[in-house]
Formats: C-alpha cells, structure tokens, sequence
C-alpha cells in the first residue's frame, strides 16, 4: 500500500503465480523429454522455450474476455487503472516490464537447468533481448488498440519478421548470433511499442477508443448465426427427443456443418496446390492438423463457458428438470454420434485429396527444397496395408474400438473441463503430481545414462513404480463408483451399461489382435494386467463424466 508501483506488481503476481508454475513445470518436462530422447533434442527444446515463454501472460491477457483461439479480445486489461490518480506510462511500463522481465527470467532459469542437467548449453542471455522485443511488440499490439483487425494485421507485420530473424541467426551449434545493428533495431523497436502503447492506453484512458463489451452474437460454444441456421421445431413428445434437438441445435449441427465444409473444402485446396506452389505448405499443414482440430470441437460436451477468468455452466442447461446420469449421457452421445459423422467425412475427404500429391513434385519454400509426397503418402499407404490385412471381423472390432474410443476422449475431455470449473485447484495439485512422477522418471533415464544408475537397478524402479498410476486410478474408480452410486447420481442400470461398454471394448481390443497375428499363449501375466489396465480409463471416464455434471449442477 506503501507504494503503487509495488501494488501493481502484487497484482500482477497474483495473477500469473498459477500459471508460472505451469509453464515452468511443463517446459521442465517436456524439454527434459526432448534433450532424452531426441538427438536434435537441443534444437527442439530451444524453440519449445522461446515460444512458451516467448508467449505473454494468458492469465492477464484474458481479463478483457474473448477467447484463446482469438487471441483474446484487444485493448488495454487493466482499465480499473484508468480511475487511479496515476500516470498512463508509469502503469503501462509497469506492466509490460512484468511481462517482458518475469518470462525472460523464467527462461534464463530453465534454459539453464536444462544445459547444465544435460550437458547441452542452451542459448541464454544472447536471446534475451529479442525475447524482450517480442513481449513489447506483442503488448503493444494487444493492448494499444481495441480494433481486432488491427490485431491480426499487426502480429503478423511484427512479430513474423521477429521469428525470422532468429531463426536466421540461429548457428546449427545452437549460437545465436546478433549483430550490433540487429540489437540496435530491436532496442528501437521496443522504444517505439512502449511509446505507442503509451499513446493508445491514454486514448482507451480518457474515453476516446474504450475496451468493447463482450460481442452478443456468441451465447455458447458456436456463433449464433451458424446455430440459427439449422431451423427445425422443437419435438414435445417427449423430454430425451427434445434435449437430443437440444445438443442438436446449440452444438451438432453446427459441427458436421463445419466438418461438411472443411471435407468439400480440402480437395479443393489440394487441387489448387498443383498449379499454386505457395498453396502446397497450407496443404500439408491442414492434412497434419486438421484432425486434432477437429478432436477440439467435442472437447465441452457440458458447454462449460468462460469470461474474464470464470468459468461456469449455462444457467439453462443446469436447472433443466432432467436426471444428471440421463442428460450427461445423451449429451456425450449426441456429441460423439456428431464427431464420428465429422471424422469420417473429414477423413475420406482427406484420404482421397492425399492421392494427388504425386502432382506436386518438389518445390521451394523460404529457400528450402520440399518434397511433402513421401511425408503424407507414407502414413496413408502405411494405415492401408495394416488396416487392409486384417480379416472381416478384425474390422468390425477396428470399428467398434474407434467409436469407443471417440466416446471416451469426449467424456473426458467434458469431465475435464467440468472438474476445472469446479476444483481448479485440486486439478493443478493432480497435475503437478503427475508431471513430477514424470521428471523423475526422465531424471532416471538420466542417471542411467550417466552410469549413476544401474540397468538392473533402473528396471526394478521401473517394475515397481509403473503400477502407481493404473494403483491410483484403480482407486479413484472404486470411490467414484461407491460415491456416485450412494449419493444416487448414478443408477445401477447405468453403472451396468459402462461395465458393458468397457467389456466391450477390451473383447474388441483383443479380437483386434488376433487379427493382427499376436498369440495369446505368448502373452504373459504381465502383459494380461497391463491389457487390463487399459479398461480403468474408460471404467473412470464413465462414472466421472455425470459425477463431473452433478457436481457443476449443485455447485
């Protein structure tokens, strides 16, 4: 209270602890994992910290509302600072310096546990001034203006040429290597991002340009304008036909309509990239990412929204006179019927699109030779030969594994998204958990390599503590089931029904080897419980998904 500059970074602290200790703990892992198994692990971990931490504050980008796809929405997120009897530049300043000066320390410090753990020094303070810049530069695009094409169009004019200079400076001995006239360009340009940060927040500040409120035309997951399209009555016969109209009309519709526009729409760009060059690297980028995207749009089967760092489940949907086992059911089932339409239509449009390929031949893109034929036709014929070898009823087991497996990413991912809403904290507990079981496995594999650790002695550590987490999960199964069944959110026709599925899905599983050739006789105890162990996740996903629901429901 002594001091506002000391008050404004107590805020922002407050804001970011959580996900610092995120971030910094993912990039511990995953760059652990990159340098241990990798050969060109350096190189890989490298980039993975300079764009994490090349990254702004989320957690305080997201104070204007919006939504991560969309970057959030533009303009200054601290206005209640508008009303303080502070200067625009001193609280301006104070903000970009937190941003700018806590990610690069955090990268100094993992960049540097990282090379001295492994022995393979990673660049350090010859980035920070560029990791400095780009912080500065993506403030000022983000905060000095309220307009979203501005946004876009600054991003790309800015910060793309940023991520070419260091990638042509980067030595293949991981120096970087800036000339004095490359830093004397990046200090001039953080000069210019603060001033003109400066000059757009005191606009925002004395009510010429203000930060809009949240668009109106998105009540739930999709636009309503693509929700409207779909205009059919509402059945009142019963209520299981009019809740399925329900996730019909508010998210199925809308998503096959998307997956029928990007199935027509892939063939297309695939033809155009034979006469086009340019066209060929949106080609192949689609073909790699256009079914985890797709995966995305059935990750809140519940519709769990957010504003402005909250997180809560529409008012309508949770009072609705419906059981909790029911509507969490025909929800998920209405969601995974919608994204197998989707991945199907998705997939034989891409099957199909990657035949024509061969057309394209090499071509050079930034000055570097490509040839995406083997990348992309490799895995297809791959996929064909395992998939065309197996026998008919190999093949209706394929199917039904898939189905149950869409089923199950679906119910989890809804379940996920419940739980944060409702126990964001005790999920970050369950998570830095599980990332340091992970560390201190990749620190094993470490020691190992080291000579510090013995391979015998590795493989007893290995033997015993592989069981934890299928322990674990065993556990958590068992008291969900005993809680949801005792405090009647689940019927036991219902709990029957997952049994059934899971059962379903492990004889699936199994026939699917047969037809792949693996012997049983050949397969060990071990190996039966760790086949087994493969049913815990659905057992749980199962009972979590409405146990998730009716705890979001009498929150």
């Amino acid at each position: 209270m002594r001091s506002p500059i000391v008050a404004m970074l107590w805020e922002n602290w407050r804001l970011t602890r959580i996900e610092a200790a995120v971030r910094f703990a993912l990039v511990m892992v995953a760059g652990a994992a990159m340098l241990l198994l990798s050969d060109k692990g350096a190189t890989y971990a490298f980039w993975m910290l300079t764009f994490l931490h090349g990254m702004v504050w989320l957690s305080i980008a997201k104070l204007n509302g919006g939504r991560f796809m969309d970057g959030y929405k533009p303009g200054f997120p601290f206005y209640l600072l508008y009303a303080r009897p502070v200067s625009t530049a001193l609280f301006v300043g104070v903000a970009m310096a937190y941003d700018a000066i806590t990610c690069l320390a955090m990268y100094l410090v993992s960049a540097a546990l990282l090379g001295l753990a492994f022995g393979q020094p990673l660049p350090l303070f010859s980035v920070a001034t560029w990791i400095v810049v780009c912080h500065l530069c993506y403030a000022c695009i983000q905060w000095s203006t309220t307009n979203r094409v501005g946004q876009y169009v600054g991003s790309f004019a800015c910060l793309l040429p940023l991520f070419l200079l260091l990638r042509n400076r980067l030595t293949p001995s991981l120096h970087v290597e800036f000339s004095l006239g490359d830093h004397a360009l990046m200090v001039v340009l953080g000069i210019v991002a603060f001033g003109l940060t400066v000059a757009g927040v005191a606009r925002q500040r004395s009510g010429g340009a203000v930060v809009s409120v949240a668009k109106k035309s998105i009540s739930g997951v999709y636009p309503d304008w693509l929700v409207s399209l779909f205009r059919f009555p509402c059945p009142t016969s019963s209520a299981t036909r009019a809740q399925i109209w329900f996730e019909l009309k508010t998210s199925g519709l809308p998503m096959l309509a998307i997956g029928l526009t990007l199935a027509v729409l892939i063939p297309l760009l695939f033809a155009i990239s034979i006469p086009v060059e340019p066209a060929r690297v949106a080609a192949c980028s689609v073909a790699v990412f256009v079914i985890p995207v797709l995966l995305t749009l059935g990750v809140n089967a519940f519709g769990i929204r957010r504003k402005q760092g909250r997180a809560y489940a529409s008012t309508f949907e949770t009072t609705q006179p419906y059981g909790t086992t029911q509507l969490a059911t025909l929800k998920v089932l209405v969601r995974t019927s919608c994204m197998l339409a989707v991945l199907a239509a998705v997939g034989v449009s891409l099957w199909t699109s990657i035949s024509l390929v061969s057309a394209w031949g090499s071509w050079t893109n930034l000055g570097v030779t490509i040839n995406g034929a083997p990348g992309l036709t490799g895995p297809r014929d791959a996929i064909a030969q395992a998939v065309g070898g197996l026998a008919g009823y190999a093949d209706v087991a394929l199917a039904l594994v898939v189905a149950i497996a869409i089923a199950f990413l679906v119910a989890s991912f809804a379940a996920f998204n419940a739980l944060r809403a409702r126990y964001s904290r005790h999920l970050i507990i369950v998570g830095s958990l599980l990332l340091v079981f992970v560390l201190a496995h990749v620190l094993l594999s470490l020691a190992w390599q080291r000579g510090i650790v013995s391979t015998s002695e590795l493989d007893a550590i290995w033997a015993v503590t592989k069981w934890i987490p299928a322990a674990a999960m065993m556990i958590a199964t068992v008291y969900l089931f005993w809680n949801s069944l005792s405090g009647r959110v689940l019927t036991g026709r219902y709990a029957f029904v997952v049994v059934a599925i899971s059962a379903a899905f492990g004889a699936a599983w199994v026939t699917l080897l047969l037809g792949a050739g693996v012997q049983i006789a050949g397969i060990t105890a071990a190996d039966t419980l760790g086949l087994l162990s493969l049913l815990l996740p659905l057992l749980m996903a199962g009972v979590l998904a409405p146990w998730s629901l009716h705890r979001m429901r009498h929150q």
